[in-house]
C-alpha cells in the first residue's frame, strides 16, 4: 500500500515529536521538490517533463567528532505491517541514494536546507514508521535473511547492487523497533522531568575521547547523532536539578547531576553488563563519584536481566578488587526497565483533523 492522505502525515507528525528531545533541528522547509542535475542517470525512460528529487524533510545537528553540521535528508514512510517488505525498502534507499547524489552538488538544494555558517554533509535518512504497529520482524533480515530450516527457499534479500550510491554517501535508516526505541527514551525522559529527576533542557549527549575519534566542539550539550541512536547505548549526561521554594524564595537542588546510559540489548547475559561496565569505566564515567542510571529502554529483555545485572555488578567489584566504600557505591547504581512506547494514530481520525 502507498503512503497516501493521512497516513503520510502519521510519519510527519511521530518525527517531530522524536527529534526536538535528541536536540535535531528541521532546516528548511518541508514537502519540496528540487530539480534532478543528473537526468541521464535518474530519469526514467518513459518520463516526458523535467525530472525532480522529492524532499520530505531536512533534519540538522552539529556533530561533535566532525565538527560539521550534518544534514539528514529524510525520505519519510508510514506503512501497514504487510507493506514493509524487501521491494519497499529496495527501492526506497534506491531513490533516496539518487536524491542525495544531486542534493550534494544542487544549488536549488542548498538554497532551501543548507542554512547552517561553517562545514557541512548531505546524507540520507530513511525513516520508517509502522503505523499500525505490528511489524515484529527483524528489519536488518531483509538485507541478510537467515537461511531456511530444511530444504525450504532463502527468502528474497535487498540486492544492494541495485542501490545507486556515490563515493562517500551515507545513507542511514531509523525502522520501526528503533523508533520504538526512540519513543520510549522520550516517554521516560519526560516523566523524570515532571519528578524533578532530569533538567528540561540542560542535558546533551555524551562522546568520550577515542584514539580514532576525538571532540573537537566545545559546546556545553550535544546533540545525538544518528550513529548513537542505533547504538547499543545512548550515553546523557546531565546538570542538577533546581527547583523553587516559594517559603524560602530561594532555588535549591533537588537532584545531583550525573549522566543516565539508556541500554538497547536484552541484557542476556552478566557478561553483557560486565562489558558496559568496563567501557564506562574506560569513558571515565564510571569512578565511584558520579551518579549513573542504567535504563532499559528496548522492548526485547531477558527475563532474568536484573539477576544479570546484579551479577556483573558483584563480578566488576571482585575483579578490580574493590574496597567496600566503592563496592557499595557500585552495588547501589540503578537498573530500570523502561516501558515501551509504541505511539499509534489512527488514519481515519488523521483525515477528519486535515
Amino acid at each position: 500500500m502507498a503512503e497516501n492522505g493521512p497516513i503520510e502525515e502519521l510519519a510527519k507528525i511521530v518525527s517531530s515529536k522524536i527529534f526536538e528531545r535528541f536536540k535535531w533541528k528541521i532546516s528548511g522547509p518541508f514537502d519540496q521538490d528540487f530539480a534532478c542535475i543528473d537526468e541521464d542517470n535518474h530519469k526514467p525512460i518513459d518520463k516526458k517533463q523535467a525530472h525532480t528529487h522529492p524532499v520530505d524533510v531536512v533534519f540538522s545537528y552539529k556533530d561533535p567528532y566532525l565538527n560539521k553540521t550534518i544534514l539528514l535528508n529524510t525520505d519519510l514512510k508510514s506503512y501497514a505491517k504487510g507493506s514493509i517488505n524487501v521491494d519497499m525498502i529496495e527501492g526506497a534507499l534506491s531513490s533516496l541514494g539518487e536524491t542525495i547524489s544531486c542534493a550534494r552538488y544542487s544549488s536549488q538544494w542548498r538554497e532551501k536546507y543548507n542554512i547552517c555558517a561553517g562545514d557541512s554533509e548531505v546524507r540520507g535518512l530513511l525513516f520508517v514508521y509502522n503505523h499500525d504497529n505490528d511489524f515484529e520482524h527483524n528489519f536488518y533480515n531483509f538485507f541478510d535473511p537467515p537461511p531456511p530450516k530444511g530444504r525450504g527457499k532463502r527468502p528474497k534479500s535487498i540486492k544492494l547492487d541495485n542501490i545507486n550510491i556515490s563515493e562517500g554517501q551515507q545513507l542511514h535508516i531509523i525502522e520501526p523497533k528503533t523508533i520504538s526505541y526512540m519513543l520510549s527514551i522520550i516517554a521516560d525522559m519526560n516523566e523524570l522531568v515532571r519528578d524533578n529527576q532530569f533538567p528540561r533542557e540542560e542535558y546533551g549527549f555524551y562522546y568520550p575521547q577515542l584514539v580514532y575519534h576525538k571532540v573537537v566542539v566545545t559546546d556545553d550539550y550535544f546533540p545525538a547523532t544518528v550513529e548513537s541512536l542505533t547504538a547499543p547505548f545512548l550515553i546523557i549526561k546531565h546538570d542538577a536539578v533546581y527547583s523553587f521554594n516559594r517559603e524560602t524564595q530561594k532555588e535549591f537542588e533537588c537532584y545531583p547531576p550525573g549522566y543516565i546510559v539508556y541500554y538497547n540489548r536484552p541484557g542476556s547475559s552478566d557478561m553483557e553488563f560486565y562489558y558496559l561496565l568496563d567501557l564506562l569505566s574506560n569513558y571515565q564515567i564510571l569512578n565511584g563519584k558520579n551518579n549513573i542510571r542504567i535504563r532499559i529502554a528496548t522492548s526485547d529483555r531477558n527475563d532474568s536481566i536484573r539477576s544479570h545485572f546484579q551479577r556483573a555488578l558483584e563480578k566488576y567489584a571482585l575483579d578490580w578488587n574493590y574496597d567496600e566504600s566503592a563496592k557499595q557505591k557500585l552495588l547501589a547504581m540503578e537498573l530500570h526497565l523502561v516501558p515501551t512506547v509504541k505511539e499509534f494514530y489512527s488514519s481515519e481520525a488523521m483525515s477528519w483533523e486535515r
